[in-house]
């Protein structure tokens, strides 16, 4: 009996001693303080010179982006204070997750992969079905999704803000006035985002080198050979341009598009019909490839781990979707790109009114080229610049 007593006593402790250690891995116990300069950073004006506007329209204003890093790294602004913003959009991994899905406030998976949120001043839509233009609705959002923050209440989003000792002041340099709306959050929120630019990569500084016009064309003297030819063949060889266009590499319109990843797709993408009708069924955002080395994995379901497997899928993976978008198909069938590969006999082709995809058929040296070009697009600099970084510290 008493060895039944000592069971019970010592798996009780266990109980406690596990339960204190998860207390002590909570973002909500872990005492935190807010640490900001007493001038604020500077994030109106970019790093270096740049080719391009980063910030599309917007004006930023120092104070209101200095709010919206905090608001974007506080916790509190989730139901149980346990994430925030930054937790899925980490600075060291591009501003997106290394997880194939996000993990909410309550430990449970987002329905889709985890963006990176750099220059979002260039885009005109949002979220991987671009059913948001407004970036500062878009930035609110995820704080009431029921599974990323969980804070649907705005008016105890609200409460809690001004409960925080540090964000009276925080408001009334911001916006002149202490008090605290939801209009007030989204409009700060998009302004620390809009902030978060890349404009240091190789590729940028290789860019500043040579006329605009030409940027696709001439080789950069900052580049190596083989990232000269990888250039070469992005923007030239095969159709990666195509679609990942524009100074964001994403087609800067934000036009979706369906590269065939499935033959039926189970996450339908965007919603809605396109003019004649049929169903945008497996249409999706084209991300941006800035700082595509670190924002694995990839796609919209995050099925490709690294940028061999995304490589390999357009050299033999498209899938022949009925809605393949154009920039895939072969030129037969509305395609839009010269021939590559092997001339396909018609009379292999689908009848069912399946597309015949315009596959790659790259070489190894050809897909070795292409990933030094991509890797060349890496910043440094957005991924490290304390401007950006969490700015609550341990007790």
């Amino acid at each position: 009996m008493r060895n039944v007593f000592y069971v019970i006593v010592g798996f009780a402790f266990l109980v406690i001693f596990i339960a204190a250690c998860q207390k002590l891995e909570d973002p909500a116990i872990i005492g935190t303080k807010l640490v900001l300069p007493e001038v604020p950073y500077d994030y109106a004006t970019p790093a270096n010179a740049t080719f391009f506007n980063p910030y599309g329209d917007s004006v930023i204003d120092n104070d209101v982006a200095t709010l919206g890093r905090v608001l974007f790294y506080d916790v509190k602004l989730s139901l149980n204070s346990r994430v925030s913003c930054g937790s899925c959009h980490i600075q060291a991994s591009g501003f997106s997750d290394t997880k194939q899905w996000s993990l909410g406030f309550r430990n449970g998976n987002t329905a889709r992969n985890t963006q990176t949120i750099v220059n979002t001043g260039t885009q005109l839509g949002f979220f991987w079905d671009l059913r948001e233009e407004t970036l500062d609705h878009m930035v609110l959002q995820p704080i009431a999704n029921h599974v990323e923050m969980g804070l649907e209440d705005t008016l105890l989003m609200e409460q809690r803000i001004r409960d925080a000792e540090y964000y009276p002041l925080l408001f009334e340099k911001a916006f002149g006035t202490e008090e605290v709306t939801t209009n007030k959050v989204g409009l700060a929120l998009a302004q620390f985002v809009k902030s978060i630019i890349s404009v240091s990569s190789k590729f940028d500084i290789g860019a500043m080198t040579v006329p605009i016009s030409s940027i696709g064309s001439m080789n950069f003297s900052n580049y190596t050979p083989l990232e000269n030819l990888g250039k070469n063949m992005f923007f030239h060889r095969f159709p990666c341009s195509q679609c990942h266009a524009g100074v964001n590499f994403d087609g800067s319109l934000s036009t979706p598009m369906n590269i065939g990843l499935d033959k039926h797709y189970s996450d339908p993408g965007m919603i809605g019909s396109d003019e004649f009708g049929n169903s945008l069924n497996g249409f999706f955002k084209t991300p941006s490839l800035r700082n595509i080395a670190l924002t694995a994995p990839y796609m919209h379901d995050g099925r490709f781990k690294n940028l061999d497997a995304v490589l390999e899928f357009y050299n033999r993976g498209i899938q022949p979707h009925p809605q393949l978008s154009e920039q895939l198909r072969i030129r037969e069938q509305g395609g839009i790109i010269t021939q590559v590969g092997p001339f396909i006999d018609p009379k292999y082709r689908p009848t069912d009114g399946s597309t015949v995809p315009q596959k790659m058929f790259m070489s190894g040296p050809e897909k070795a080229a292409l990933i030094a070009f991509l890797n060349t697009l890496t910043d440094q600099r957005v991924i490290s610049d304390p401007k950006f970084s969490n700015p609550f510290r341990p007790n």
